[in-house]
């Protein structure tokens, strides 16, 4: 983020300078948001946080994409705002996919914070998807296992 500027002023200079499609506005999350942030989650067949709302504020860049006044898709990321950024979850409703909201999502979140790598874990059937707006696939990614579940 740019020193001085308003998190809601960043993004506003960003999304000028992206073509949205029309009807199409990307705005940061709001906690109402988290009925259509829910079922977009089991739509996808991914289980629901225990509790959204806390997960949502520890989260920074969380935008979602309305069309016409609908939330259709959502990222959510986590970053120090300087090297890295993960993407944690990405979902965009069936009914609206390969309209490029997932791509510019993704992209909205890394013009708010040029300067981080971005990584993410896919889904095999997403990993053309995200090879095509760019990501490389590295083998040198581990993953270690919460030492406690968390009911998710």
């Amino acid at each position: 983020m740019t020193e001085g500027i308003s998190q809601q002023e960043q993004l506003d200079t960003v999304l000028s300078t992206l073509n949205l499609p029309p009807a199409l506005q990307i705005r940061y999350w709001r906690e109402d948001d988290m009925p259509a942030i829910n079922y977009l989650l089991e739509l996808q067949g991914w289980p629901l946080y225990p509790n959204p709302e806390k997960v949502w504020r520890h989260s920074c860049p969380t935008l979602v994409a309305e069309k016409d006044t609908r939330v259709v898709g959502y990222v959510r990321g986590l970053t120090d705002e300087s090297v890295i950024m993960h993407i944690a979850d990405l979902i965009v409703d069936a009914n609206y996919r390969g309209l490029g909201i997932g791509r510019l999502l993704i992209e909205t979140c890394h013009l708010l914070y040029p300067t981080t790598i971005v990584n993410l874990i896919a889904e095999k059937p997403a990993i053309p998807f995200y090879e095509a707006i760019g990501f490389e696939q590295l083998p040198e990614c581990f993953v270690k296992k919460p030492l406690q579940r968390n009911n998710i």
